[in-house]
């Protein structure tokens, strides 16, 4: 045994140390002492500084809420990760990871993620993400490496409590800033969705949840003054929750809170009849939230059709259709943020109507479990629930030592689990779950004070810093530098005056990075057509404005092409390609039939979305193909008929037809429904809108003008201004 072994043993035996231990007046330990800490600062400050993503957003980016955070989390924690890398390559075992079960349920998890992107149908996306979520395989890779380095790192409680006092301290700031932004404040309004600088009233209630129970940890780990500082900022955040209208956030904030107060009286208090109460009370409290769960699944159970009136009513539907798509492939699923491509598979025509939410698009199921189940599997459900299982597990046998800690964390893990039965992830709560994460590991392997901590080990060779610096340069431009890039060129592209300008940055967008490229590709696709379309008779009046429209449409063309080969089922590409074509015709009539192509290909993805037979109804329309069109057009009706939008278009293909008969005839029937659905309905204004418009296409402009004076007798203060183009037609239309 060497002098280092017996050393070391003797210290844990608790016995004197035989042998001189290190001269802290040699300058050779305090050069090792000064390497070490370069390094763990460096983990600190950039652990920390990934603390204050909220408040990193920026309009000059195309998503300027998500993307940023997202790129800064990756930064930072690449940043960690790396540095405690080349503490491992050079000091050795100190700071080498420790297997237990956090390290090892996560690294499973990680690697049936990694399975399922590898699987799944679209690797890029499951890797890359997009810019509006940033939750792809890069960014848990990232923030596995920022586990590693904190739970290896950090070594004591007071060193975590730092970590979270400043976690706290920056919620504390958002709360203020979300209060004065319900309050009215304008220099708080950042987003229309409400959030303050998180952007979404659900992502800010997310984050929030962590920082109280943060704060309530403090709070009754901490003494004198500072238990009014955590009270205060406890108090703080569930305000902000509440005032945001976050709803998930402020239910199981207050629950996870009572929680707290049941594990205190279940195993903290001295009372044995307390104690008993207190078991009792937490087991018949988990089996009611058990059952809750159970019961939110099953459609028109009482907690089901609660959570349908409290959220919105797609979301059972949206259930239903990734319930399919998992039913599908059940082991390791279709691959991380591919549920885009699922959704259309499975397409509900319902989700058109108000009777379903009336809302077409969904990425994500918004629930944990199901969005787990949908992209990752059986295997991926499995091991997510063993993450948080091993969690509580961890801090559960850390409560004689630090019972707050286990009661606080605990009950976060719990109410954000069912917070994440409504609502999805972003970067930071991610960020926020990978800290807690790394304390359950560090609970696991906290060693008795003294044992290694204070031994000065020998560094022999610091080479291997070098090429764990050069790899995370090259990494750091890879994963946070070049996505970026193409994040700024996007808003870029659109921003430009001149095609020359827009075609530059956006090749530039599409060539600095993988990340996102789906969704850049669909953003200028519409962005383009849509310029083209608001500018159409000035661009049809001037020869060279028709050339540089139909460069545009060849650089949409050129990407569209790349989309659909990289990825077959992406239903939004192949029916933005229809509709770049149908735009297309009408500067080169032979686009025609490629539009008509591409049409019924995005019926074959989605044959229920009645976007795909509106697309084919304009091709065919273009082709002098009216009774094809007519017959789409019907198709769309048939597929949901209580969404008036499709009679509506119906009508205007049955116009260009010239088919007078078809057009009164689907009008009368449009007309009848719409009446019907304002009897059953008479607080929704898109009821009289249609019914109205519907009278206009009879030519029954007295009929219209009833129906809108029956509207504006329902409701005039917020209708008021609805209907005056039918009024005004009425009235000039009555002897």
């Amino acid at each position: 045994m060497g002098k280092k072994s017996r050393l070391k043993k003797e210290i844990r035996s608790g016995g004197t140390p035989q042998g001189p231990l290190p001269n802290k007046n040699n300058k050779k330990f305090y050069s090792q002492t000064a390497w070490e800490r370069v390094w763990l600062w460096l983990i600190y400050l950039s652990s920390g500084a990934a603390l204050f993503s909220p408040f990193i957003f920026s309009g000059q980016f195309y998503f300027p809420f998500v993307g940023p955070k997202g790129l800064f989390i990756m930064g930072c924690s690449s940043v960690a990760f790396f540095s405690w890398l080349i503490l491992v390559f050079t000091v050795g075992k100190k700071y080498r990871p420790r297997l237990n079960k956090v390290l090892i349920v996560f690294a499973f998890f990680l690697l049936i993620l990694i399975a399922s992107t590898i699987l799944g149908q679209d690797p890029s996306r499951s890797f890359w993400s997009k810019f509006e979520r940033m939750t792809g395989l890069a960014t848990w890779l990232h923030l596995f490496g920022l586990f590693l380095a904190l739970s290896n790192t950090l070594k004591s409680v007071e060193a975590w409590k730092r970590f979270f006092a400043l976690s706290v301290g920056i919620g504390t700031i958002i709360s203020l800033m979300a209060i004065a932004e319900q309050a009215g404040v304008k220099a708080f309004d950042f987003s229309q969705r409400g959030g303050s600088t998180l952007g979404n009233t659900s992502f800010l209630g997310t984050y929030l949840l962590f920082n109280v129970f943060f704060a309530a940890y403090l709070f009754f780990s901490g003494k004198g003054w500072q238990k009014i500082i955590w009270a205060s900022s406890t108090i703080l955040a569930v305000l902000a929750i509440y005032f945001s209208h976050a709803r998930a956030a402020s239910w199981v904030s207050i629950g996870g809170l009572l929680l707290m107060g049941m594990l205190f009286w279940a195993f903290r208090t001295r009372r044995a009849k307390i104690k008993i109460v207190g078991r009792v009370m937490l087991a018949i409290g988990c089996l009611a939230v058990l059952a809750a769960i159970v019961m939110l699944f099953i459609p028109h159970t009482p907690v089901s059709d609660k959570f349908t009136a409290i959220a919105t009513k797609s979301r059972p539907v949206n259930w239903a259709m990734a319930w399919k798509g998992f039913i599908e492939k059940p082991l390791f699923g279709w691959g991380l943020e591919n549920y885009y491509l699922v959704f259309p598979k499975y397409f509900n025509p319902c989700l058109f109507t108000p009777e379903c939410g009336g809302e077409i698009w969904f990425d994500r199921t918004h629930n944990i479990v199901l969005d787990t189940l949908v992209t990752s599997g059986v295997f991926g459900l499995v091991a997510y629930l063993g993450l948080l299982a091993v969690l509580i597990t961890a801090l559960y046998k850390s409560r004689q030592k630090d019972f707050w800690a286990f009661a606080a964390l605990t009950s976060l893990a719990v109410a954000y689990f069912i917070q994440n039965l409504s609502v999805f992830d972003m970067p930071v709560s991610l960020l926020l779950f990978i800290m807690v994460l790394a304390f359950g590991s560090f609970s696991l392997n906290r060693e008795q004070e003294g044992e290694e901590a204070d031994i000065a080990l020998s560094i022999k060779h610091k080479w291997p810093a070098i090429i764990v610096v050069i790899i995370f340069l090259i990494s750091f431009s890879y994963f946070v530098i070049q996505p970026a890039k193409a994040d700024r060129y996007t808003l870029k592209a659109i921003q430009a005056q001149s095609f020359s300008e827009r075609l530059k940055f956006a090749q530039g967008a599409l060539t600095a990075s993988a990340a996102g490229k789906y969704q850049i590709r669909d953003f200028f696709a519409e962005q383009f057509m849509l310029d083209i379309q608001r500018h159409f008779q000035d661009i049809m009046a001037n020869d060279e404005a028709k050339q540089i429209a139909k460069n545009q449409l060849d650089f949409l063309v050129q990407e569209s092409e790349k989309t659909i080969e990289e990825s077959p089922l992406d239903y939004s590409a192949v029916l933005k390609f229809a509709q770049i074509y149908n735009l297309y015709t009408m500067f080169d009539f032979s686009k025609a039939a490629l539009a008509e192509s591409y049409a019924r290909e995005a019926l074959v993805l989605s044959p229920d979305n009645p976007q795909g037979y509106w697309a084919l109804a304009q091709s065919e329309i273009y082709s002098g193909k009216f009774d094809e069109a007519i017959e789409a057009a019907k198709k769309a009706v048939d597929l949901e008929p209580r969404w008036f939008g499709s009679w509506d278009i119906a009508i205007q293909v049955a116009r260009r037809s010239g088919n007078q008969e078809k057009l009164k005839e689907w009008a009368q029937q449009a007309l009848d429904l719409a009446l019907s659905a304002i009897e059953k309905n008479p607080d929704n204004l898109s009821y009289y809108q249609s019914a109205a418009g519907f009278a206009s296409d009879l030519g029954q402009m007295e009929k219209a003008k009833e129906i809108a004076q029956r509207a504006l007798q329902h409701n005039p203060s917020e209708w008021q201004n609805e209907f005056e183009d039918i009024l005004g037609k009425a009235s000039t239309t009555t002897p």
